[in-house]
């Protein structure tokens, strides 16, 4: 078999199973994945972990693995105020929460953050009446409940996944 067939194949098998709520399908297939990942995280570990952190978006509404969030923090314009590592010691230093389930994972909640000081900081700043400083308290309490409100959006239109084209 080529591999488009065994793609086709494998599809159709996949299809399948997801439209059906057979528990017996359900567990082939989860007992073929759980082979497959073993081989995987002994072979090919940095995809094995790519992919258990793509996994993890099951625990998430919204959900980004680090290299996505990486991605997207790496091309915003204008730029990101924060690495991953400052915005991190900035949340904790105001006692402010990384992530909440199953709202939102630390990622989405930093690139959304990032997101909120890139597109509105300088109105943040002058509403404020502050200098718009990436440590500022105030301009970090600003973005954070914008953030909120934008991941734990009531009405479940935005998904910061489709937001980014993931």
């Amino acid at each position: 078999m080529n591999k488009e067939e065994m793609m086709a194949q494998f599809y159709a098998l996949y299809n399948k199973m997801a439209n059906s709520h057979e528990v017996a399908y359900m567990t082939v297939f989860g007992n073929v994945h759980k082979e497959m990942f073993a081989w995987m995280a002994a072979n090919k570990p940095d995809v094995a972990e790519e992919m258990l952190m793509k996994l993890e978006a099951i625990n998430w509404n919204q959900y980004l693995t680090p290299h996505e969030a990486e991605t997207i923090i790496a091309n915003m314009d204008p730029k990101a105020p924060w690495t991953r590592d400052q915005w991190k010691t900035a949340m904790e230093s105001f006692g402010l929460p990384l992530d909440e389930q199953p709202c939102y994972n630390r990622c989405s909640l930093w690139v959304e953050m990032s997101k909120m000081y890139s597109d509105f900081g300088e109105p943040i700043a002058e509403l404020l009446g502050n200098p718009l400083v990436p440590t500022d308290k105030d301009i970090i309490a600003a973005c954070y409940k914008m953030a909120l409100k934008t991941l734990k959006d009531k009405d479940g239109v935005y998904s910061i996944r489709h937001y980014f084209n993931l």
